[in-house]
């Protein structure tokens, strides 16, 4: 399997798990509109069901997605210094024409924080209002159903809560790292940092290293539909980046 096959893997993993929430979401506001025996019944063991899928799911969208981000290194890796060490990407893949040297690899940086920090700006968007909404019910749920609710509601709710916010500050957390990360390959740049200089090569090392360790503690696809509506816009920037940084 290629890095985008294990990539659109987790990508089905991650969307079955968000699908699962929204079901999730609906069963609760069902629970609270209509609680009784029969209703909770029926409900409580489709719950904990839900609750075990997901569990699967964050496992194997976290397989596939670090798979897919171990290929994509050695990808770039690849490119970046002219051996073969992964698999060979499509022609213009990396948007810039510097030589084999550590500097490409620096400029190839660069290009992927920039489009992944504008990405998860618009993912982190989503995420907070996502969130907002559960904890609205989950409060309404603990306040009109404290008395009744079970410990298999108790345990399903709990399930999904902690799942959303590690979610959530795992998508903060690694926007945080991408933007620092960012910045120091643009001083990187404007200080014409010289790839033969052990000390400026460090420094492009040191990033590349912090940026790939970020996207495997994520474990987060990038919402592919955002990027394609993002791309036109940040391919320009990125353009204009390359000529005011000197890039070429």
């Amino acid at each position: 399997m290629s890095a985008q096959d294990h990539f659109k893997a987790a990508s089905k993993c991650a969307c079955l798990g968000t699908w699962i929430f929204y079901l999730v979401f609906v069963s609760s506001v069902v629970l609270l509109l209509f609680p009784g025996p029969t209703v909770e019944s029926c409900l409580h063991p489709l719950l904990v069901a839900l609750a075990i899928i997901t569990i699967v799911c964050t496992v194997f969208t976290t397989i596939y997605q670090t798979e897919g981000n171990r290929i994509l290194r050695a990808s770039q890796l690849s490119d970046a210094f002219g051996v073969g060490i992964g698999e060979q990407m499509r022609d213009g893949y990396y948007n810039n024409n510097l030589p084999k040297t550590t500097r490409r690899l620096a400029a190839t940086t660069l290009e992927n924080t920039l489009f992944a920090t504008e990405i998860l700006h618009v993912m982190l968007t989503k995420e907070r209002i996502k969130n907002c909404m559960y904890f609205i019910l989950l409060i309404a749920l603990f306040v009109c159903r404290w008395p009744s609710t079970s410990w298999l509601l108790m345990l399903a709710q709990t399930v999904f809560s902690t799942d959303l916010i590690l979610e959530w500050i795992r998508l903060e957390r690694f926007r945080i790292r991408t933007s620092r990360v960012h910045a120091h390959l643009e001083q990187f740049f404007l200080q014409s940092g010289n790839a033969e200089q052990p000390s400026d090569t460090a420094i492009v090392l040191a990033a590349f290293t912090d940026y790939e360790c970020g996207k495997d503690e994520a474990v987060i696809s990038l919402d592919q539909k955002v990027f394609d509506r993002l791309n036109p816009v940040l391919s320009k920037k990125w353009e204009g980046i390359k000529e005011r940084l000197n890039i070429r």
